[in-house]
């Protein structure tokens, strides 16, 4: 058996626990995205009824103000009615005025539909808030227990990633820059065994003068022909 095949093995174990935890941190931050878009959702929602409010408020002052003017001009016209001697002039003045009328009419209806639209409109704005409020409320105990975990299992990662550091300096140099490369270009695991002359990483069989070679004392392979994996017997291992 090679001498560095325990410390391989046990910086492969070390890196595989590392991994897992790794992925629970994965888990942890995949949690906080979920409550951080359910807040954006929210806020984007009172965002777009903010501005639906704040349109339908413009457009009924605007209707405010035509309205506003409407009657005052309306008003100089009755005045001018009153005032008036003169029959032509005073009969063009009433068919104005009442035409006048109509028009007000009409522009007092537009300005009561503008006005329960923007009311409609600031209701939504406040539903808007409430529920915005009420989701910040509902995730703060969710998020402070997520922290909480958070902080527990980067902990674990520290501890972890420093005891894999530890048993990979226990390796020569060349040995370890072999392995780290394998281990960046690999999905799981450098450190493979080799049963039934097969590499159980890829199934390649193995040629009988390697594996002759993975039984020999001080021998280790350059790796599996096709996926490249450190080749290992079992039965070197007991």
């Amino acid at each position: 058996m090679h001498p560095d095949l325990p410390k391989l093995l046990d910086l492969q174990a070390k890196d595989q626990r590392l991994a897992s935890i790794a992925a629970r941190l994965v888990d942890l931050a995949a949690e906080r995205a979920a409550l951080d878009a359910a807040l954006d959702g929210a806020r984007a929602q009172l965002a777009s009824a903010t501005r639906g409010a704040d349109e339908a408020a413009r457009r009924r002052d605007a209707a405010e103000q035509k309205l506003e003017t409407q009657r005052s001009n309306q008003e100089r016209r009755r005045t001018r009615l009153e005032q008036e001697r003169n029959p032509r002039v005073a009969a063009q003045l009433m068919a104005d005025v009442e035409l006048a009328r109509s028009i007000l009419a009409q522009e007092e209806s537009e300005w009561m539909r503008l006005a329960e639209e923007a009311t409609g409109r600031q209701r939504v704005v406040g539903e808007a808030e409430a529920h915005l409020a009420a989701l910040e409320a509902e995730q703060a105990d969710l998020r402070g227990d997520i922290a909480a975990r958070e902080a527990a299992v980067q902990g674990e990662h520290d501890a972890a990633h420093a005891e894999r550091e530890a048993a990979a300096a226990q390796l020569d140099r060349p040995l370890r820059i072999r392995y780290d490369r394998l281990k960046s270009g690999r999905l799981k695991e450098v450190m493979v065994p080799a049963t039934n002359a097969t590499c159980t990483a890829c199934f390649t069989q193995i040629p009988r003068s390697r594996v002759g070679q993975l039984a020999a004392d001080s021998v280790l392979l350059e790796g599996c022909e096709m996926c490249g994996a450190i080749l290992y017997l079992v039965e070197a291992t007991a």
